[in-house]
């Protein structure tokens, strides 16, 4: 394990970053602004302070697009950089009363100081990684906003009230037609990105000729893996994914149910489900194991779960090993 000298946490705002440097129980804070002034002002300030970057680690709570300022000034400065989850550095926290962003800042970087044996340093992915990603998150809310406009229709035909749902169909009829054709070019921008990059193409291909696996589930697990580079263990990504279940019992009085952690990745999840419905259908090596299952009594979802880890496994397997996948039971 590498030995840090210094630590120092961020607390991330929109406009501001408070950093607070913890070395030899003693600590330094100062504010900056989240722009390209506030970067150069930082930089001046560990120059200042005569900061080695091989001896520095910053550590943050992950704060979506108000990161980037910060993490690319730290890649152009070779300093090592954690980003946690902020749950995790809440729940090492002692109880305290009262919060403040310098207050916050001190805590993430105490947080860093003591639990070096939980680092995982942060990567930032490559530009084709970082459009894709940007892409798949505006496909999201693109189809976010077609149920929004559908599923009321819907429902008045569910009511039988079917002149509304056509008066409201005729309505909407070029905002969803507008809608699709969106779709379809982020999905090309998508696919045209991936076939510009050797390596991504073959681990899209790989990913995909998984039975179940289509389009936006070989995207997302691209995008949170980091093209696969990341939790590239088995056990590792279907904790992330939420697909690993673990026990809830103590002693001889609390006998929960199995469940799996909160902290999962819940749209990962959801493509999981929906990529072993269709696994189930397609797959006649899966189609026999959840039949077999249920007939024994295992619970249906139970049985779900565990085909979700099956087709992630089957992932990882092709994925690894740069091959297609091959239903040796076909």
């Amino acid at each position: 394990m590498k030995a840090y000298k210094q630590f120092f946490g961020v607390d991330i705002l929109k406009k501001t970053i408070d950093v607070t440097l913890l070395q030899n129980n003693q600590s330094l804070h100062r504010q900056f602004s989240n722009d390209e002034t506030g970067m150069q002002q930082l930089l001046s300030w560990l120059q200042e302070l005569k900061i080695k970057p091989a001896d520095t680690l910053f550590c943050m709570e992950a704060t979506g697009l108000y990161c980037f300022m910060l993490t690319q000034f730290l890649v152009d400065n070779e300093i090592d950089t954690w980003i946690e989850h902020a749950a995790l550095i809440k729940k090492s926290t002692p109880l305290a009363r009262g919060k403040n962003d310098k207050v916050d800042s001190l805590r993430i970087a105490t947080y860093a100081s003591k639990n070096l044996e939980c680092l995982r340093l942060w990567k930032p992915i490559s530009s084709a990684l970082e459009k894709i990603k940007h892409l798949a998150t505006l496909r999201e809310r693109i189809v976010e906003t077609q149920k929004k406009l559908v599923v009321p229709i819907k429902e008045f035909e569910d009511v039988g009230n079917t002149a509304m749902a056509k008066m409201l169909t005729k309505t909407i009829k070029k905002s969803i037609t507008a809608l699709e054709a969106d779709l379809k070019d982020i999905e090309k921008q998508i696919l045209k990105i991936i076939e510009e990059d050797t390596t991504l193409t073959k681990k899209y291909n790989n990913a995909i000729s998984v039975v179940g696996i289509g389009f936006v589930t070989a995207i997302n697990l691209m995008v949170h893996t980091n093209g696969f580079t990341q939790m590239n263990d088995v056990r590792k990504l279907a904790c992330y994914c939420g697909v690993a279940p673990f026990e809830y019992s103590s002693g001889s009085s609390i006998r929960g149910k199995t469940k799996v952690h909160f902290m999962a990745n819940k749209k990962l999840k959801s493509n999981l489900h929906m990529a072993s419905l269709t696994a189930i259908k397609l797959d006649d090596d899966i189609k026999r194991y959840y039949e077999r299952k249920c007939a024994e009594g295992k619970n249906k979802m139970s049985v779900l779960n565990a085909v979700r880890n099956k087709l992630l496994a089957r992932v990882l397997a092709c994925v690894n090993n740069d091959r297609t996948y091959v239903n040796k039971a076909a």
